[in-house]
């Protein structure tokens, strides 16, 4: 079962869902999505941009019980569930690690995970989402990076944005529980044949601001969702970072 909500504006899908779970872990599975957000955001706490009506956005909230599963590479497996659920309307994207979805070269999306506690102990993953549905230049603008939109694809007729969101979300529930039930191993394979920059150079440039960056070939992502650098001969496996392909 999983409650949908569907509001016009909100601050944040995330950030509802993130409040609601540490006051009390919800029930159910919960599907919650906006229109337009005024503070979305994305990985370390970067905005999200678009206009009202310009994405599709949504986050879910899944109860967890008692797992001894590594989560982090949760994104990775959502990522893929959103490809591929992307691929089986033609459209060819790819994962760039650890949490965008990009269409050569350019982003199409992303997705941000984050494991909440309530007063319990009780805990509750949340698992946002972003897909550009339409873009104008002072969006592109404000993205400060190459970005696509579904409708410049010819994709964006296809379906509704209900139709798309609750496409989308149902690959996520399903992905999640595989994931909750074998780890990452069957995603993992799926992952790596999706990879963008796969055997390109690259630079990872670390969260630790003392960290120098590592520059090398992109190899592959390992059984615990690393990025797996190769540079002087050695192998590098990457938990965070940001990763630019070198031109």
């Amino acid at each position: 079962m999983c409650t949908v909500e569907a509001v016009a504006a909100t601050v944040s899908t995330n950030e509802d869902l993130v409040t609601r779970a540490r006051a009390h872990q919800p029930a159910r599975h919960l599907l919650r999505a906006a229109d337009f957000q005024s503070a979305g955001r994305g990985r370390k706490q970067r905005a999200w941009q678009a206009a009202p009506g310009g994405a599709l956005l949504f986050s879910v909230a899944i109860p967890l019980t008692a797992t001894s599963r590594p989560l982090p590479p949760v994104t990775l497996a959502c990522g893929v569930a959103i490809a591929e659920s992307l691929r089986g309307h033609g459209i060819s994207v790819q994962l760039k690690w650890p949490n965008d979805i990009r269409i050569g070269g350019r982003k199409l999306g992303g997705i941000l995970t984050e494991l909440v506690a309530d007063r319990n102990g009780s805990q509750t993953l949340v698992v946002g989402v972003g897909i550009n549905l339409r873009l104008d230049e002072g969006v592109r603008t404000k993205i400060g990076q190459p970005a696509i939109a579904l409708e410049e694809l010819g994709h964006a007729a296809q379906q509704t944005r209900e139709q798309w969101i609750g496409q989308f979300g149902s690959a996520i529930f399903k992905a999640s529980a595989q994931f909750l039930k074998m780890g990452f191993d069957p995603f993992r394979t799926r992952f790596n044949r999706l990879l963008d920059s796969r055997g390109e150079l690259v630079d990872v440039l670390h969260d630790a601001a003392a960290a120098p960056p590592l520059s090398g070939r992109v190899i592959e992502v390992d059984h615990d969702g690393h990025l797996v650098i190769e540079a002087e001969g050695q192998r590098h496996a990457i938990s965070v970072g940001d990763v630019s392909v070198r031109r």
